[in-house]
């Protein structure tokens, strides 16, 4: 039973009473209404106690009525969902079936046994975490840490219900631009965007709350001789008249940047999906209005204790009486009267008003407030009794998106309210959210800002003059806080005390950035909404400084906390990172082959026959090759054409090695460089005609090469006549080696000459497939075994893997996959990216000296020469052998000089690259980075792993262990 709601005329019409819903709070079945919020629903019924707080586990209940809510966080649980911990109960919307729980409380929200931390508040002071974890050594990862991630934190994750979640059931993202976007749906917000709308510009208006109207949902006010209530419903019909305004509610702007983009997420109405926005706009009117500073008194965290425009809130918007009897405390005369006459319009008995030189001592109360005491100016103690407090210190702008992008806000030395410094750039802040409060002068502000925004970007405005607005305050803040000798709360959600401020400061944390990461003030859910302003204070009357000298912490994006998966909306699973299929893919099915992934590609691994294990398989494909003839499916690497006459000169600058009159018809090995002289990348440059070459890049940096290679063509050498296509997709391609490869490819469909005088090593021909299609074959090799590269059209891959294994029947032709090209590869030493080629080694650490050329400039040429990158100290490309040929190399070892049997500690020389047993030599092998490495051919070191404690005494050697001279490649 909702035995504190109430139905009055003029109240709760944000909720819909023909419209009941059932939710459920820590086991108990609750009722509420479509319209409410989770906290209105548990006010309505009776309940304070929601939480409890973070270090002391104090009883907390709710203080606010949007987002700023530091105390009343839930962990709430929709049907068929998984559990979301840490959501302020004042923005979740009531829906049927929602789960509610409170959290960090154990057994019960009513009983905590770690609520016995209360009392024990000296020994939980400021920065204790950081004193009180030293001694003894050990204890950190036998003892605290255990205990401490069993009490830390709030909620709570429940991995295992994560697995249930439905993917297509998440949130989407889309992009809008406009040339105007307010932010904020109150009265400064709406006026604005009326004003942009009617000079016919696009507008897009977001608002967090469900309905518009900001403050004017819940205060009596007179706006230009008309009510409140009037003048919003006349605002909101104009609106819907204009085509080219957008509205979004329920959307809230999290961060702005630079460029005009804010980015901003709308929840649906079921709560369960919602639309990550970016908005790219011309001009930005901040409209966010102004959040309510709480009073600073002893015990002034207890549940029942709320923000005066809270009660009001719940009052107007979901007819909800938070109390029966209130005690007023508020610093502005006009607000305490018209509080004080709509609590008892709702019937709700004021107890009492805070007066002038009137102070709060303290107050008392369990799980709820149950009396207030009161210092009166003749220092007489008064005792009222209530079960609800309406305070108010006065009112903060929200000025945290415009800080985004402009940096610090200034304290106004007169008024107290901080607000931005000047009114430039992209962004413009107006109304409330720079300190203006009065009805009539928010309307004149609105408009005189919006006019402004529109003459920025080239809007001929006529008829308004710009107006200028005097940024006033028109709430004082009196000294109605008292201390004593129970905790008084800056910062509600992390348990920060005045005494902890003082601690502070006493410590030597002058800073205010260091004092917030001393104390956590500021931090969490609410990211210091409702406790900045008064921290400031309380350092400044501590310190004796100004507050304005002291400045404020860095407001940082997002402004209130946003799910993951909001931000990641349909990119889970497969949708992350969408997997890719070649050409070849589909034949490789039939043929059985196990895949796996490689970046984006989901690439043929193996082909294992009846009843083989990878191991065996993996041997059988490597010995195919080296003693037949196999083909692997090639299509994943970057293929890209450069044409023009400055394509030579675009390629020699690109790569490190000579290109320089290279043959028509020939392929050459390219190395290619980053700016600071490290190895980017590595592939093949092939030359089809004078002004025509062929590049091909690694699967694994193929779009990063493509971005590379565009960049300097259209930035650094925009001068140079060259046209580059990317034709990776274009075409199918599989490598066919072995010794019997030539013998395969000469009976193959391709219109080419196959012998060895027509087509030999390092050279590329065009043939035509079936007498239809223009094909390339390269003859280049990855395996140290004479190879042809076929690359056909990529719609014509199936039917040619047909045909070839057909054709190669009679040659034992068998497919492999890349199991066996990285077992090939490193029985002959070639490089591959991410593991030889990992961003840190030069052509030198690689061996590969001999291949830069130094009579000509190429992009990594200058650096490239620094002393630190030619020293004999860098770690080396080697290739390591076993002493006792029976013994296995430990994969992901690292080398050390010693046997770690005899000597245990020991610096690192190097570690291994790669390490595998080669089927065809019969023994391990490895490649390593080892320092010094090209010296030390003949030692013998030892690898060690300290994950299998397995090692092994090496030799250092050559890193090509396979047909050293080359005679295989060339057939």
């Amino acid at each position: 039973m909702q035995i504190n709601r109430f139905n009055l005329p003029g109240f709760g019409y944000s909720i819909d009473l023909s419209e009941p819903l059932t939710f459920s709070f820590d086991g108990h079945q609750l009722t509420g209404f479509a319209g409410d919020t989770v906290a209105s629903a548990l006010l309505a019924n009776d309940i304070h106690l929601v939480a409890r707080s973070i270090k002391f586990h104090r009883p907390r209940g709710i203080l606010s009525c949007g987002l700023e809510e530091p105390s009343a966080l839930v962990e709430c649980t929709m049907p068929g969902c998984a559990p979301v911990p840490n959501l302020k109960a004042t923005e979740v919307q009531l829906s049927e079936g929602l789960i509610v729980k409170s959290q960090n409380n154990w057994p019960s929200r009513n009983f905590d046994v770690l609520g016995a931390l209360s009392f024990g508040t000296k020994f939980l002071q400021a920065g204790f975490y950081y004193k009180t974890f030293k001694w003894p050594n050990w204890g950190w990862h036998r003892v605290y840490e255990r205990i401490i991630r069993n009490f830390a934190g709030t909620g709570r994750i429940d991995t295992d219900s994560l697995d249930n979640v439905d993917p297509s059931g998440c949130g989407d993202q889309r992009n809008e631009f406009c040339q105007i976007l307010v932010i904020g749906g109150g009265l400064a917000g709406l006026n604005a965007a009326l004003t942009c709308a009617r000079q016919g510009l696009h507008v897009v208006l977001i608002e967090q709350d469900t309905n518009l109207g900001g403050s004017l949902l819940w205060r009596k006010s007179s706006i230009n001789n008309t009510t409140s209530d009037r003048w919003l419903k006349e605002a909101i019909g104009n609106l819907e008249r204009y085509p080219n305004l957008t509205i979004l509610t329920r959307t809230l702007a999290f961060g702005n940047y630079d460029h005009g983009l804010v980015l901003a997420y709308q929840s649906s109405e079921s709560g369960e999906t919602g639309i990550f926005w970016k908005i790219r706009a011309q001009r930005i009117l901040v409209a966010t209005g102004a959040i309510e500073r709480p009073l600073v008194f002893p015990n002034n965290d207890r549940p029942g204790i709320m923000l005066a425009s809270a009660v009001r809130a719940y009052l107007k918007r979901y007819a909800v009486r938070p109390g029966k009897r209130a005690f007023v405390a508020i610093a502005d005369a006009t607000e305490r009267r018209e509080i004080t006459e709509e609590l008892i319009e709702a019937a709700i008995e004021v107890v009492g008003t805070l007066g002038s030189g009137e102070q709060i001592t303290d107050t008392n109360g369990r799980r709820r407030i149950s009396s207030i005491s009161i210092r009166t100016p003749d220092d007489r103690i008064v005792r009222h009794h209530c079960d609800l407090v309406c305070m108010s210190g006065g009112w903060t702008p929200v000025a945290h998106l415009a800080a985004h992008v402009r940096g610090n806000l200034t304290l106004n030395t007169k008024t107290q309210v901080p607000f931005t410094t000047k009114q430039c750039g992209s962004v413009l802040t107006l109304g409330g959210s720079r300190g203006v409060f009065d009805r009539n002068a928010v309307l004149e502000d609105s408009e005189s800002q919006a006019i402004e925004a529109m003459v920025q970007i080239g809007i001929s405005v006529a008829q308004v003059n710009k107006l200028e607005v005097t940024v006033e305050k028109t709430f004082v803040e009196p000294a109605i806080s008292a201390n004593g000798k129970t905790a008084a709360f800056v910062d509600f959600q992390n348990d920060v005390t005045r005494a902890d401020l003082a601690q502070a400061l006493g410590e030597g944390y002058l800073d205010i950035e260091l004092i917030k990461r001393y104390t956590a003030t500021g931090m969490g859910t609410d990211q210091g909404k409702t406790s900045w302003v008064n921290s400031i204070s309380e350092v400044a009357a501590l310190t004796g400084r100004a507050p304005e000298q002291l400045g404020h912490t860095t407001f940082r994006p997002p402004y209130s906390p946003i799910s993951f998966g909001g931000l990641a909306g349909a990119r889970t699973g497969q949708f992350l990172s969408p997997i890719r299929r070649t050409p070849l893919h589909s034949s490789f099915e039939k043929l059985d082959c196990v895949f796996q992934t490689s970046g984006q590609w989901l690439y043929s691994r193996y082909f294992p026959k009846k009843y083989e294990t990878l191991e065996q398989a993996v041997n059988r494909e490597v010995r195919a090759v080296r003693t037949a003839v196999g083909f692997v499916d090639m299509s994943t690497l970057g293929k890209f054409e450069v044409k023009g006459p400055d394509a030579e000169t675009f390629i020699s600058r690109l790569y490190c090695n000579n290109v320089s009159g290279m043959p028509v018809g020939k392929v050459r090995y390219g190395l290619m460089l980053r700016e600071d002289g490290i190895v980017f990348d590595d592939g093949t440059i092939a030359r089809l005609g004078e002004e025509h070459f062929v590049l091909t890049a690694t699967t694994v940096n193929a779009d990063a090469v493509w971005q590379w290679v565009t960049r300097l063509a259209q930035i650094q050498w925009p001068q140079l006549k060259v046209n580059l296509t990317n034709v990776s997709e274009r075409w199918a391609a599989i490598a066919i080696a072995g010794p019997k490869s030539r013998a395969l490819l000469s009976k193959l469909p391709l219109g080419i000459k196959a012998d060895k005088n027509n087509f030999p090593f390092t050279a590329v021909q065009e043939g035509v497939l079936c007498g239809k299609e223009i094909c390339r074959i390269y003859a280049v090799s990855y395996s140290g075994e004479m190879c042809f590269e076929v690359n056909i059209p990529a719609g014509y891959a199936a039917g040619f893997v047909e045909k070839l294994i057909d054709v190669g029947q009679q040659f034992g032709i068998t497919p492999y996959g890349l199991e066996a090209l990285d077992v090939l590869r490193i029985e002959k030493g070639h490089l591959s990216v991410g593991r030889e080629i990992d961003g840190r080694t030069t052509p030198n650490d690689l061996g590969l000296k001999n291949l830069v050329c130094n009579n000509k400039d190429f992009i990594g040429r200058a650096l490239l020469n620094r002393p630190g990158l030619k020293s004999n100290q860098r770690l080396q490309l080697v290739g390591l052998t076993t002493v006792n040929n029976t013994l296995e190399i430990p994969a992901g070892g690292v080398i050390v000089e010693e046997s770690p049997s005899k000597k245990p500690q020991q610096s690192l020389s190097g570690w291994l690259t790669a390490a595998i047993y080669s089927p065809t030599l019969e023994i391990w092998i490895a490649l390593a980075l080892l320092r010094d490495g090209h010296k030390r051919h003949g030692e013998q070191l030892w690898v060690t792993s300290p994950v299998t404690g397995k090692s092994t005494q090496v030799t250092v050697g050559r890193t090509c262990f396979y047909d050293v001279e080359g005679i295989r490649l060339h057939g």
